[in-house]
């Protein structure tokens, strides 16, 4: 991994980063194409529109393990500390200091962390990080404890990650926790978010081609069918909630990342009633106070809708309106941007977008699609193609020499 432009100049890898003065990077919003432009207009479609309950105490946001009691308590599930956490663990005073870990630890002791903001959210921001005797390169994720309302909600993202493990989400490395922040270390994906991506390709034909959007809506699939077996759901799917892993175009490899708003949630489980997410994504079943799972798969439902025209089925100039629409659940496929789409993709997006959740595909039906599996086809001839490629070529060379003998 390349180093930072900071690490190419003389850095003293002593000097600690002041958390509470970051500069505030923000996005850059184009808005120059006709597709919906309230949808895009100043990114309020981006992370200032999450809708979370901090503040709330409602039941269903109370349990970490299923077993109906707060993350916080005294029996609640000890998170792993990582091996590079060498203290000794403190008196139980320091668990009202560090209420997260149950430790304090310093990040500077292991990592020197580069001043550059890479993203910026309501609690804290995310720089580039290096392992000082690995000289390994992260992403470390700085939340300020003072502006979360709950912990419990904190500690139950930081145990949530520490349980995942699967190529399709973001994989933390380490954990820190001191008396103002919490630090996650996670991989670092250098590709950017999806959300700049569409914002990048879209136009008033569409977004992205259905090879490739189908290719990372089977990512997301996939991750979100890996954390439903495991009795986790999301609730905050979105465009700014997954990352390209590399910066080549081709590559299409993505991550799902940001658990803050996620849960354990089992099938059978009591309903969800917490209304939380991201006006654009949410389902009409969570705006009513009952749901379950299958809101995630909604979500992935309208992100897949997304990245082939550009712009969201349920649109409004504020929440409420979204919100309308939402509940109404109808949606169509305008002719400009979705006359050239095939009816196998609106067949999938109407599957994922069904009203009524019973009748909703899950994670696992909706990668059986035809959508979907026509891809492993699409990419079995691509491979073909280039073996033939390679074998005329291999043919030319070998007439080539045989003609250079018999001369």
């Amino acid at each position: 991994m390349e180093c930072s432009q900071e690490f190419g100049k003389s850095v003293d890898f002593d000097i600690s980063v002041d958390f509470g003065k970051s500069a505030d990077l923000g996005k850059s919003g184009n808005t120059d194409f006709n597709c919906s432009q309230e949808f895009h207009r100043s990114q309020e479609f981006g992370r200032d529109r999450t809708l979370s309950t901090q503040g709330s105490s409602s039941e269903d946001d109370r349990d970490l393990d299923g077993g109906g009691r707060s993350p916080s308590s005294s029996r609640r599930p000890k998170v792993k500390t990582p091996a590079s956490k060498r203290q000794q663990q403190q008196p139980t005073s320091i668990n009202d200091l560090c209420p997260v870990t149950g430790f304090h630890s310093n990040i500077l002791n292991d990592y020197y962390i580069f001043p550059a903001i890479l993203g910026k959210g309501h609690y804290g921001c995310v720089r580039e990080c290096m392992h000082r005797r690995t000289k390994q390169f992260y992403a470390v994720k700085s939340i300020e404890k003072a502006k979360i309302g709950r912990l419990d909600h904190l500690q139950r993202e930081v145990y949530l990650l520490s349980k995942i493990d699967h190529k399709g989400i973001m994989k933390m490395v380490d954990i820190f926790e001191d008396v103002e922040f919490v630090h996650i270390i996670t991989e670092k994906y250098v590709g950017g978010e999806l959300f700049d991506k569409i914002i990048e390709r879209t136009t008033d034909n569409g977004c992205f081609d259905e090879v490739s959007a189908a290719t990372i809506v089977k990512s997301l699939l996939e991750a979100v069918a890996y954390l439903h077996r495991n009795g986790i759901v999301h609730r905050d799917i979105k465009p700014e909630n997954i990352l390209f892993v590399t910066e080549d175009d081709e590559d299409l490899s993505v991550k799902l990342i940001d658990f803050g708003l996620s849960r354990r949630h089992k099938k059978g489980d009591a309903y969800m009633s917490n209304p939380v997410g991201t006006a654009y994504y949410m389902s009409p079943e969570l705006l009513k106070g009952k749901y379950d799972q299958s809101c995630d798969v909604w979500s992935t439902g309208i992100v897949a809708y997304i990245l082939l025209c550009g712009y969201p089925p349920f649109n409004g100039d504020a929440d409420p309106d979204i919100f309308d629409a939402i509940k109404q659940a109808s949606f169509g496929f305008p002719s400009q941007a979705w006359g050239h789409i095939s009816p196998e993709a609106k067949d999938f997006i109407k599957c994922l977008l069904r009203k009524d959740p019973k009748k909703r595909f899950t994670a696992e039906e909706a990668l059986k699609h035809p959508w979907i599996r026509n891809l492993d086809y699409y990419y079995a001839q691509q491979q073909q193609s280039r073996n033939k490629s390679r074998e005329e070529l291999l043919n030319v060379m070998r007439n080539l020499k045989q003609a250079s003998i018999h001369y």
